[in-house]
């Protein structure tokens, strides 16, 4: 848990706040349109990449599939928890797990646990993204360069002028801090691979820079926060060593069919 609460210390600090905030304004005001006419005269080996590789990837790690799957892992498990009421089937899952009870049931409420923070961080981030979207009214790229809307029309729930923050970058960040939370494994490629999906939405003429800044800064903020205030302590609180994997939970929720 240090380098998990390493990460919270990063994440919620007015450093990164004000360095968020700093890059967002100086790009949208200095450098969003001159890095996005820059991408235009790039190799187009580099916009298959993104358009055939790296885009189509945010449609499969989408957080609204994630989030049901989630809840359909949360109501397994809370199924299985009850279950574990009745002596008869609580020994036959004993016995075709190898896990004592008291391990069976403190992974359990560690899942639950997960899979909640997991839902409640993919709605909030995500209604604080559209929030800000609304507020803004920032154009899209190909809106503002092809029929000449303007940057910024404050309060304004048109899709082509809701750019600011994006999306994506919201929840592909969102859904790599959650991955690195619970998972603490693989920092280096989760966050490549969050900022390629980020990046691909210039490519895809949907944003401009500043809009992946802000959008990146929410995706990790808002889960962070919400795993600080109302999780941190009930994750601590479990004994690692009596988790089982998340391969284990599977064949749990499997068995749970047969008995």
């Amino acid at each position: 848990m240090i380098q998990v609460e390493n990460i919270i210390k990063r994440i919620l600090s007015i450093k990164l706040f004000l360095a968020s905030f700093l890059l967002t304004v100086l790009s949208f005001n200095f450098l969003d349109i001159s890095i996005f006419k820059a991408t235009r005269s790039m190799s187009s080996l580099i916009f298959s990449f993104f358009k055939d590789f790296i885009d189509p990837l945010s449609d499969i790690i989408d957080p609204f599939n994630i989030a049901v799957c989630c809840l359909i892992i949360l109501i397994l498990i809370l199924n299985i928890k009850n279950s574990l009421k009745e002596p008869k089937k609580l020994k036959i899952l004993s016995q075709k797990t190898g896990y004592k009870y008291e391990i069976i049931l403190e992974s359990l409420n560690y899942y639950i646990e997960m899979m909640k923070h997991i839902i409640i961080s993919i709605i909030c981030a995500g209604i604080v993204c559209h929030i800000l979207k609304y507020v803004l009214g920032v154009s899209r790229p190909k809106y503002f360069f092809l029929e000449g809307y303007q940057r910024l029309d404050y309060f304004n729930i048109e899709h082509k002028v809701n750019s600011l923050p994006s999306g994506h970058t919201q929840a592909a960040f969102t859904i790599a801090i959650l991955f690195l939370i619970y998972v603490n494994k693989y920092t280096f490629y989760v966050l490549t691979l969050a900022s390629l999906m980020a990046i691909s939405r210039i490519f895809m003429s949907m944003h401009f820079p500043s809009d992946l800044i802000l959008g990146a800064y929410i995706g990790v903020f808002i889960p962070t926060l919400i795993f600080k205030i109302y999780f941190f302590e009930k994750i601590r609180s479990f004994n690692k060593d009596n988790i089982f994997t998340f391969s284990s939970l599977f064949k749990l929720i499997y068995l749970k069919r047969l008995v």
